[in-house]
């Protein structure tokens, strides 16, 4: 996909991969979740973009985020419902999608809980993708470049930590910008990052343990 420009089954298919890991990487999967929100919201492509917000939802509310939880849920049924589609549309995953709505609501008590459902679905869709840019402070994790990333992106990340944009890289590189937006882009989710900025704090803290 990344060779043709496409990007709608791309945002797809990272949403299916961030289901495989979510619940033994919640960090991991959060970052194809994000990165699949922004695909989605580049091709406009409100159900993908609903799935995935779905989704965060399960894991806000596994690391107690009640409240971040209720509004993404409610964003995606907003989302879907503008389309005529449910919030849910594989039917094993249905169980994920009550087991936050319960210990969500639980967290918030009921009147609460209804309060952030609505605000979230009130949200407009520019803000309700942007819930997913809310900061985190959680520790970047010791990932091992040798055997995550490859040669080309390791050069890619390199350059993104000296602060190049992607037209700078692709022509420090000699390749398309639209190459080198991909590769940025499977570096953050690679890592599981979510910004530049955490591409560049890796690669700081793996130049540091590497030294003697």
């Amino acid at each position: 996909t990344e060779l043709h420009g496409e990007s709608v089954q791309r945002a797809y298919s990272l949403w299916a991969l961030g289901l495989v890991v979510w619940q033994n990487e919640p960090r991991r999967a959060t970052g194809l979740f994000e990165q699949s929100l922004r695909l989605s919201r580049r091709s406009n492509v409100p159900l993908s973009s609903a799935l995935c917000m779905d989704a965060l939802a399960w894991i806000a509310a596994r690391e107690q985020q009640a409240r971040r939880s209720a509004m993404l849920l409610g964003a995606a049924e907003a989302l879907s419902q503008a389309i005529g589609n449910p919030t849910v549309t594989v039917p094993h995953l249905r169980h994920h999608h009550e087991e936050c709505e319960r210990r969500t609501r639980r967290a918030l008590g009921d009147r609460a809980f209804e309060a952030e459902i609505r605000r979230g679905q009130a949200l407009s869709l520019a803000d309700a993708l942007a819930l997913d840019e809310e900061p985190r402070t959680a520790p970047l994790p010791r990932v091992d470049a040798a055997t995550i990333l490859t040669r080309r992106e390791r050069q890619v990340a390199d350059l993104v930590a000296q602060g190049l944009t992607n037209g700078a890289i692709a022509d420090r590189l000699v390749i398309s910008p639209r190459t080198a937006q991909g590769h940025v882009e499977h570096v953050l989710a690679k890592l599981g990052f979510t910004s530049r900025a955490q591409i560049a704090a890796w690669v700081v803290g793996q130049t540091r343990n590497d030294q003697p």
